[in-house]
């Protein structure tokens, strides 16, 4: 897996709107979570975005990468035989992470996060499909409206972003796959959502189950 670092990739590049639009759904899941939810460990950091608000909103956060240029607190290979300590964190989350190595140690990685994390996993992978988004708003309407149609690239085995492995909705990597390994892993679906504007990025918040 090639670092992010060694991309050349600066800030204002990487924080497009759409990216912007993903942070603000990170944000809101964990919030959504309330008081359950005090102690989180972050896998996957590049920027100190998401950790700074967390801290600023009084999360205590440990942060977790493979990049060790990150200056991660907890240096973390999700394709190595990994440990965690069990029961310190009420959420481990981790977004657009899972899709960079092959499908195989993504399953083994997510059921070693099931049985390191105390009550949740919020995650976010990429969702491949062909969509077309309606919205309507209005100045007196409040929210805006919208119709999302999407259909799963099924017919495809190539991944929006070359740095992926995989994506949800390519041919071999259906929904129902996933939701298979997540069941696997100990874990239950509380909550699964897309913003109709930008669906490529679908998150799940995941609970653990009690015989974990």
């Amino acid at each position: 897996m090639q670092l992010i670092t060694s991309l050349d990739i600066r800030n204002s590049e990487y924080l497009s709107k759409n990216r912007l639009i993903s942070y603000h759904h990170q944000l809101r899941l964990i919030f959504s979570l309330g008081n359950q939810v005090k102690n989180i460990l972050e896998i996957g950091i590049f920027n100190s975005l998401l950790t700074d608000i967390l801290k600023n909103n009084r999360y205590n956060v440990t942060t977790a990468d493979i990049d060790p240029n990150l200056n991660p607190e907890i240096i973390l290979d999700l394709t190595k035989d990994f440990s965690l300590p069990k029961d310190k964190f009420d959420a481990i989350v981790l977004f657009q992470v899972l899709e960079h190595f092959p499908y195989e140690q993504s399953e083994q990685a997510l059921k070693k996060l099931g049985i390191a994390t105390k009550k949740f996993l919020v995650i976010s992978i990429p969702y491949c499909t062909q969509y077309l988004t309606f919205q309507i708003k209005t100045s007196f309407s409040g929210r805006p409206r919208h119709l999302l149609l999407n259909v799963p690239k099924f017919w495809s085995k190539k991944p929006v972003c070359n740095q992926h492995y995989w994506e949800m909705g390519l041919k071999g990597y259906p929904k129902k796959r996933i939701l298979n390994s997540v069941a696997n892993a100990g874990l239950t679906v509380k909550q699964e959502f897309l913003d109709p504007t930008y669906p490529y990025h679908y998150f799940l918040v995941l609970e653990k189950t009690n015989n974990t």
